[in-house]
C-alpha cells in the first residue's frame, strides 16, 4: 500500500486532527510499522462513542499498516476516583472492556495498565522524572482529559493521571498516540516532554468526540475548543447524554426520542452526529421511514446527500430519529447480543456499592 493511501486510511473520518500530517507522511516514509495506543479510564458502561468511532479510527489505521494498542488505564481509573476507587470493581469492568475491544478491533493488543507496570522500577523512574518538569499551573490545564476542570474539587492523585498518560506513550513505545480531540492538551505536553528527554517524536492524533444528546449547553466564556468539545461531548456520567453499546432497541428509541434536533440544523446537532459519524461509515446508507402521506420511505447513499435534504427541511426529525435509531440498532445488534448474558453483571457492577 502507497503512502498516500495510507494517509487517506488515516486521515478519514473520525480524524479530526493529525499533529501534523507532514510529520505522519515522514514518519510512514521512515517507518513501515508505526506504533499506536489509545488508552481508556475504566468507568461507566462503554458508549457508541468509545466503542464504536474509536473502533474505527483503531481499524483504519491497523489498515494503514499501523501496530495498533488500547490501554485499559486501570491505574488511571483508581487515580481518578472512577468506580469509587475500587479495585476489585475495576479490575472486573477492565475484563469486559477487554472482551469489547477484541470484539470490534480484533487485530489490536490490549494492554492492562497493571500489567504494563508490574515490577517495572523504570516506569515509575521516569514518571517522577518527568513531573519534575511539569509545574502545578501546567498539570492544571490538562485536567479536562479526566473530565474535571480548575473549579473541581481536586485530589493529588488527579495531579499524577496525565504524567501517567505520557509516561504510557514511552514505555508502549507509541509513535501515534491517539484520543478523542479533548486530550490534545497532554499530547501536546507530551511532544514538549519528549524533545526535553530526547525521546523521538510523537505524532498524535485526534478523533471527533460524539456530542451528547442534550440540547448543547450555552457557554457564555472564551474556552479553548478542547473545553468546548469537553462540555459537549457524548458522556456516560451525563443522563440522557449517551447511548450505551449494549443499548436495547427500546433504550435506543427512547433516547433519540428525546434528544436535540433542531429542524433544519446541522451545527451541534447530535443525532445528525450520528448519521455522519456511525451509521453511515457502518452502513453506506439509511432508510427514512415515513407515512405515505408524508412523501412515504426515502433512502440516502451518502452523509451529504442526507445533510441536504434535513437542512431543506424536507426531513422531520421525528422521521430522522426513528430511521437514525434503526440503523444504529442494527449495527450493535451483533455486539450486544454476544454479551447479553454478562450485561446483567455488568450493569451490577456499575452500580455504587449500598
Amino acid at each position: 500500500m502507497d503512502i498516500e493511501t495510507r494517509m487517506d486510511l488515516i486521515r478519514s473520518l473520525p480524524t479530526e486532527e493529525i499533529v501534523t500530517e507532514d510529520d505522519m507522511r515522514r514518519l510512514l516514509e521512515t517507518k513501515e510499522h508505526p506504533m499506536h495506543y489509545i488508552g481508556l479510564e475504566i468507568s461507566g458502561m462503554p458508549h457508541i462513542g468509545h466503542i464504536l468511532v474509536a473502533g474505527k479510527k483503531i481499524n483504519d489505521l491497523d489498515k494503514a499498516g499501523v501496530k495498533t494498542q488500547v490501554l485499559l488505564a486501570d491505574w488511571h481509573t483508581m487515580a481518578n476516583n472512577k468506580l469509587g476507587g475500587d479495585w476489585d470493581r475495576i479490575i472486573r469492568v477492565a475484563a469486559f472492556y477487554k472482551k469489547l475491544f477484541n470484539r470490534v478491533c480484533p487485530n489490536t493488543r490490549v494492554v492492562l495498565g497493571s500489567d504494563l507496570y508490574k515490577d517495572n522500577d523504570e516506569y515509575w523512574k521516569l514518571l517522577i522524572k518527568m513531573a519534575r518538569k511539569v509545574t502545578m499551573a501546567r498539570a492544571t490545564r490538562t485536567l479536562i482529559i479526566q473530565g474535571r476542570s480548575e473549579k473541581d474539587v481536586l485530589h493529588v492523585s488527579q495531579y499524577i493521571y496525565p504524567i501517567m498518560q505520557i509516561a504510557d506513550i514511552h514505555e508502549l513505545g507509541v509513535d501515534i498516540p491517539h484520543s478523542g480531540i479533548d486530550q490534545r492538551r497532554v499530547h501536546m505536553l507530551a511532544k514538549e516532554l519528549f524533545k526535553e528527554f530526547g525521546f523521538n517524536d510523537i505524532v498524535p492524533l485526534h478523533h471527533h468526540l460524539l456530542a451528547g444528546l442534550a440540547e448543547p449547553p450555552k457557554i457564555t466564556d472564551n474556552p479553548d475548543k478542547e473545553e468546548i468539545v469537553a462540555a459537549m461531548k457524548m458522556s456516560k456520567s451525563k443522563a440522557g447524554s449517551a447511548i450505551p453499546i449494549l443499548a436495547s432497541d427500546d433504550e435506543i428509541s427512547s433516547a433519540l426520542k428525546s434528544a436535540w434536533c433542531p429542524v433544519g440544523t446541522v451545527e451541534n446537532n447530535p443525532v445528525l452526529e450520528l448519521c455522519k459519524y456511525v451509521i453511515f461509515p457502518f452502513s453506506n446508507s439509511m432508510t427514512i421511514y415515513r407515512d405515505s402521506k408524508y412523501g412515504g420511505d426515502v433512502s440516502f447513499d451518502s452523509y451529504f446527500e442526507f445533510e441536504k435534504a434535513f437542512v431543506s427541511k424536507s426531513l422531520h426529525p421525528a422521521d430522522v430519529k426513528a430511521g437514525v435509531g434503526s440503523s444504529l440498532s442494527k449495527i450493535i445488534a451483533p455486539i450486544r447480543d454476544q454479551f447479553s448474558k454478562e450485561k446483567g453483571e455488568l450493569l451490577a457492577l456499575l452500580e455504587p456499592p449500598k
